[in-house]
């Protein structure tokens, strides 16, 4: 990686003076990582290594088309980092397991999170809102989710005039299709990319809002950033994922709406019904608890603690 030597020499030049003690790395890229063990090794600091995302394990990681020689490289150098880190931070506990497995350095688990308290307009939309916030593509097409909605628009009246369908973000021409297909287009509403305000608010306003995984063992431990902005909004989650997602497991964890894997057509439909008749009498709300632990101030506070070397 080209540029890594050179960066190596301006923050070993830099930080030698400044005389700084800890480093914090994070990635990806990971890339970044092997500056920190450059570092560590020529100045003999503390170092954290921070994986917002795994390396070799990451689903586009097999689409590389990576030789045997550059995996195995690739393998060599992320067990180089995890085992010369002085501390090892990962977002979910399905990516703490895979490393426990590679390197007995201290690993901590501090998961994206969400903002402060919700300060914008209030009110919910008076349409039965499902709404998808950010980007849908095609390996996330979730066939089971638009089929169980178009039984439903087929077979109830009230259910087809309160419905939409809402997705805020880009949405692949895979997705449309498959909306189309099941008789939901007339019942959409794309509005493409907003700025983060506006796509909070939506989730505020939403009746239901969804939360999809692509169906693969690789993406278990995959916990989308919007999760918790969704925990925030305090709004029913439906969440669509691999049997074992982490990601539903916390919707579960904090009565925050319900996770379904691929093959719950009867259990998903049965849910929208019943949060349909919630919402036509006005009574469609959570109960979600220990949502705390997931804001910014508690996770800052949590690397903070961690920060202090003994």
């Amino acid at each position: 990686i080209s540029w890594v030597r050179p960066s190596v020499k301006f923050l070993s030049d830099y930080l030698g003076k400044e005389k700084i003690d800890t480093i914090i790395t994070t990635g990806p890229p990971h890339s970044v990582h092997l500056i920190g063990l450059h570092l560590k090794e020529s100045l003999q600091i503390k170092w954290v290594a921070d994986f917002r995302d795994p390396w070799t394990s990451i689903g586009y990681h097999s689409k590389l088309r990576l030789g045997k020689a550059s995996e195995s490289r690739h393998k060599g150098l992320e067990k180089q980092v995890l085992t010369t880190a002085d501390h090892i931070i990962v977002t979910s506990d399905t990516t703490r397991k895979e490393f426990k497995a590679i390197t007995d350095k201290p690993i901590a688990v501090i998961t994206n999170g969400y903002d402060g308290v919700y300060q914008g307009p209030h009110g919910l939309d008076d349409r039965f809102t499902l709404s998808h916030i950010g980007s849908l593509l095609s390996g996330r097409n979730p066939d089971i989710l638009w089929q169980v909605l178009g039984d439903l628009l087929g077979g109830n009246k009230k259910f087809r005039e309160a419905f939409r369908l809402q997705f805020i973000g880009v949405v692949s021409k895979d997705v449309l299709s498959s909306v189309e297909k099941y008789g939901l287009t007339g019942h959409t509403r794309v509005l493409g990319y907003v700025d983060h305000d506006k796509a909070i608010e939506f989730q505020h306003r939403s009746q239901v809002l969804l939360l999809v995984e692509i169906d693969s063992e690789v993406t278990r431990g995959i916990i989308p950033g919007k999760l918790f902005e969704y925990l925030a909004a305090r709004r029913p989650v439906i969440a669509l994922g691999p049997t074992g997602w982490e990601a539903g497991a916390i919707v579960a964890r904090c009565n925050a709406g319900v996770a379904f894997d691929y093959n719950a057509h009867a259990a998903l439909k049965e849910v929208i019904l019943n949060y349909f008749q919630l919402y036509k009498k006005g009574e469609l709300t959570v109960s979600s608890q220990n949502l705390e632990q997931y804001s910014r101030r508690s996770l800052t506070r949590k690397l903070a603690s961690l920060l202090l070397w003994e």
